[in-house]
């Protein structure tokens, strides 16, 4: 891929405490706020952080996480497979407001089946929504996401990306140790802290 980001964890830190923000002042106070692991876990922690603050300590903001993985079944058709959820989505009732938060809106896959969920327990659209960091809107070939139902409600940063060679992969250095380069390693981490060198020498072979 031709574009490489690398996006330090205090910028999503802030970026997600803004969002939050703006999130609350539009007057959408979740009841229960999922996050798909590993990607939602620090935009989720953030966000989740600034919601026990915010709101009225008589109503809890449930924090909750969901494993879900994608596969390519015998007819090469890809599938979504939930391993669990640490507050299972038989407890929602109407009324329940929902707030899923993930890292990156990409292919949309995965957020389009887990919010599908959450739909089939009767609760309707306006009560389930999707924020992410980063919005991709790709508009090119198999890549392309935005005839998907579910797109984000809320992001920090979002991408129109109507050609290959505008696409982009975006390294979050609050988690993200794979695709790294010698040089990137040198200039990202090793230069900050060159301890961080015998630290990769267990990861890197």
């Amino acid at each position: 891929m031709a574009n490489k980001q690398f996006l330090p964890y205090d910028v999503v830190r802030n970026d997600a405490l803004k969002l939050a923000a703006s999130i609350y002042r539009e007057g959408f106070i979740p009841d229960v706020i999922y996050i798909p692991l590993r990607g939602g876990a620090y935009m989720g922690n953030v966000i989740s952080e600034f919601f026990k603050l915010a709101v009225d300590r008589k109503k809890p903001v449930f924090y909750a996480a969901v494993v879900a993985r994608s596969y390519t079944d015998i007819h090469e058709s890809d599938q979504i497979m939930i391993d669990g959820w640490t507050y299972d989505p038989q407890y929602l009732r109407k009324g329940d407001k929902i707030l899923f938060v993930d890292d990156i809106f990409d292919s949309g896959k995965t957020l389009n089946y887990l919010v599908d969920v959450i739909l089939q327990r009767g609760l309707p659209r306006e009560d389930v929504k999707v924020a992410v960091h980063d919005y991709k809107d790709v508009r090119y070939g198999e890549r392309k996401n935005n005839h998907l139902d579910v797109q984000p409600d809320y992001w920090c940063r979002k991408f129109v990306i109507e050609k290959p060679e505008d696409n982009l992969w975006i390294h979050y250095m609050s988690h993200e140790l794979v695709g790294l380069s010698d040089e990137e390693l040198e200039k990202h981490y090793y230069s900050a802290d060159p301890e961080l060198r015998d630290v990769f020498s267990l990861v890197r072979k």
